[in-house]
């Protein structure tokens, strides 16, 4: 007997794809999760304190070429396994800023996007154990504690600098820009990964398949999705299905549409497809720059116990700066502790014994851009830094980190 094609195929098991399928599912729809990494992912991406797998030749990640700035070129990690890169990351989990959230809305004029509208959908996604937020998710979210010494002294160098402390950064309302320990999707030193908190176990009516790449979604005459390629073991195979829904993340999704007939008629063409739709997929490649500041620390603050790899988070704003943009966007620059050195979280330098500081600008003016290769291979032009504004914005991040970095609790 054939057995009945799925009502829809879910592209990619990571951060959006796994909680997507597993909603369906429970909604009674047929799903086949695809996931071109190991489905389920290894027990070692459990590990809250490593970020091995985050590094370009890593089994479980995909690597991309990018331009940061003119003539400095970076490689961007992706990760290739249940979870996606929520399962190899860091596992930063802030929610997003509601005056975000809103100009999202005002974007696709759809206000299902708004902070009114998505507040009650962090309460579905969240277990957090200590604010609780009225929600009793599947996704654990802790804090690392403020005893350490690295959290305490930049703790007490925020407040010293005018800041105020902010226990909980994920209100609703926001709070103010401030001080406080980071949100993290992990529970007792564990990572949490989305594959974890929706996929282990399978929803009932979903079906997930491991090592299988979606090489182009297929479409009839009239422009409308049939189902996918997908290539296991070098075999092809096409798999039939009404509904196509991708969610392979911000750098294949776009590079599957354009293999697929659908983007600039440019690029579709020079990736060897035939064009379904022109649209300007790729166009808008929105990141943000980051800094990482190291400096050495005492052996006993080196060596210091700690579940979460992420501790204080300092949020300030680029206004006080002239160089940046009129618009008041309170919360645009971040400095972030790194509680265990980079060397030894990345499996690069086990020897390391220096611990960072991550500094970033968190709204840029331009977009950068998506291109493909003649190779059909995704390359990233991320445009950082091109404005007045931008510049003064990360400007006004690093100052921030140097302040904390030469107060007084710091240097203690």
């Amino acid at each position: 007997m054939t057995p009945r094609a799925p009502d829809v195929i879910v592209v990619g098991a990571g951060g959006s794809g796994a909680p997507l399928a597993a909603r369906l599912a429970e909604r009674g729809e047929r799903v086949l999760l695809l996931e071109a990494g190991p489905v389920p992912a290894p027990h070692s991406t459990r590990d809250g304190s490593s970020l091995a797998a985050a590094v370009p030749g890593h089994p479980l990640a995909v690597s991309y070429r990018g331009t940061l700035t003119p003539g400095r070129d970076h490689t961007v990690v992706r990760g290739l396994v249940a979870g996606g890169s929520t399962a190899i990351n860091g596992a930063y989990f802030r929610r997003p800023r509601s005056r975000d959230l809103d100009s999202w809305a005002a974007v696709a004029a759809d206000h299902r996007w708004s902070a009114s509208a998505t507040l009650p959908l962090w309460a579905e996604i969240e277990g957090d154990r200590e604010y609780g937020h009225r929600g009793s998710g599947p996704m654990p979210i802790t804090r690392s504690s403020l005893d350490h010494p690295l959290s305490a002294a930049l703790l007490t160098a925020g407040v010293e600098l005018g800041l105020p402390f902010v226990p909980d950064q994920n209100a609703s309302p926001d709070p103010p820009p401030g001080v406080g320990a980071l949100p993290t999707n992990t529970r007792d030193g564990q990572r949490w990964s989305t594959a974890r908190a929706w996929l282990e176990p399978p929803t009932s009516g979903l079906t997930i398949r491991g090592g299988c790449t979606v090489t182009r979604v297929l479409f009839n005459r009239g422009g409308q999705t049939t189902g996918v390629e997908i290539v296991v073991d070098d075999a092809v195979e096409a798999i039939r299905a009404d509904r196509v829904v991708l969610c392979a993340g911000a750098i294949a999704t776009p590079q599957l549409l354009v293999h697929s007939g659908v983007g600039p008629p440019g690029a579709v063409r020079a990736a060897g497809a035939t064009v379904v739709r022109d649209l300007p997929v790729g166009a808008q490649l929105h990141d943000h720059p980051q800094l990482e500041l190291r400096f050495r620390v005492p052996t006993e603050v080196l060596d210091h116990p700690t579940e979460t790899t992420l501790g204080v988070v300092v949020h300030g704003s680029s206004r006080c700066d002239p160089g940046t943009s009129a618009e008041d966007v309170p919360g645009d620059v971040e400095v972030l502790s790194v509680l265990r050195p980079m060397g030894r979280l990345l499996d690069s330098d086990t020897g390391d014994t220096s611990l960072s500081v991550l500094v970033s600008a968190l709204r840029t003016e331009q977009p950068g851009q998506l291109l493909l290769d003649s190779g059909g291979i995704p390359r990233l032009d991320f445009r950082y830094l091109r404005t007045p504004g931008d510049r003064a914005r990360l400007r006004v991040a690093a100052r921030l980190a140097a302040a904390l970095l030469a107060s007084e609790p710091l240097l203690q």
